[in-house]
């Protein structure tokens, strides 16, 4: 790998093209941006972003910036290269501590595992800020590239709408609206080392069962819910579907008002609000729908019909 000193800088259109010129806010800019270039041609596994914040900690950084105004042009070229430098070395040499860059939050929210349990019974993680992914739903590794079906039931905090970022990150400062009590995943991310996830990925994950362990009612509905609007009965008629079997359609049509009436029934008859029916019964079956290429439309007299989707309805996979 060539170091980050001797590669080629790309002036960046309207800004002055060489470090002599650069007052400090286009050094960072430039330095930035030389990194996130190098970062996406080479697609180097650690966040860029978390490198930056290693070396803005460095006495190196600190030191050029505070002397940047006062330097000469040879002395600017001179720290641009070890400015450089010194994040190659940040790169070779990745400080076994979080930066808090907030790149593991936007790439996913958090799985709960069993240890989370407390944080909802105590209210510190908002009841209605999880849902669950049931059997069978597709999901993202967080180790591997790739999707996989879940063979068991997940909980899962939410991510913000048309996104992957967890709801409790706030972009504007990268910070966790709930740290001081994040999920245990959140705790064992480690972006320079999977190994304490992967450890932890082995562990119990929290089902409903623990959460409504003493509610044998609700435990009976859910079970029945499942067995009569499972994730798998509209992936097989979306199949048929597929393969030309044009009666499938009517049969996702009926499976969606049935699981919609079914939900919004027990929800009013136990009174659990609207914003906890994901948590109870997991994603609606039309909120899925995206999955297979089509969104749900109501028409003005209440009818539902499918349409292709266009792009601008999504419904991503959770994260295992």
């Amino acid at each position: 790998m060539t170091p980050l000193s001797e590669r080629p800088h790309e002036a960046q259109p309207g800004k002055p093209s060489f470090p002599a010129d650069w007052d400090i806010d286009t050094l960072r800019v430039n330095w930035r941006e030389h990194l996130e270039r190098i970062f996406r041609d080479e697609e180097i596994p650690i966040p860029v972003k978390r490198v930056i914040r290693q070396v803005e900690g460095s006495p190196v950084y600190q030191e050029i910036l505070a002397r940047w105004k006062d330097m000469k042009g040879d002395e600017r070229l001179k720290n641009w290269k070890l400015l450089l430098e010194q994040s190659g070395k940040s790169l070779e040499e990745i400080l076994p501590a979080c930066m808090m860059c907030g790149e593991c939050c936007r790439r996913g929210s958090p799985t709960l595992q069993l240890e989370d349990l407390e944080l909802l019974k105590e209210g510190r993680l908002p009841w209605d800020q999880v849902y669950t992914l049931r059997r069978g739903q597709p999901v993202h590794s967080p180790f591997k590239n790739e999707l996989s079906f879940l063979v068991d039931e997940r909980m899962k905090v939410r991510e913000k709408p048309g996104a992957r970022e967890c709801v409790f990150f706030d972009h504007a400062t990268d910070q966790c609206l709930v740290y001081a009590d994040r999920p245990a995943q959140c705790r064992a991310q480690a972006c320079w080392d999977p190994t304490m996830a992967e450890d932890l990925s082995r562990q119990p994950y929290l089902t409903r069962r623990d959460v409504f362990a003493d509610v044998e009612l609700l435990l009976d509905l859910m079970a029945e819910h499942d067995r009569r609007c499972s994730f798998d009965s509209l992936k097989e008629a979306f199949d048929r579907l597929a393969a030309g079997g044009t009666e499938a359609l009517d049969e996702i049509l009926g499976l969606l008002a049935y699981e919609d009436h079914f939900r919004h029934f027990l929800g009013e008859q136990l009174k659990i609000p609207d914003e906890s029916l994901d948590l109870v019964f997991g994603k609606s079956l039309a909120d899925l729908v995206p999955l297979f290429g089509f969104q749900v439309v109501e028409e003005p007299d209440g009818t539902r019909c499918l349409v292709p989707d266009n792009g601008e309805a999504s419904a991503a996979p959770g994260n295992d």
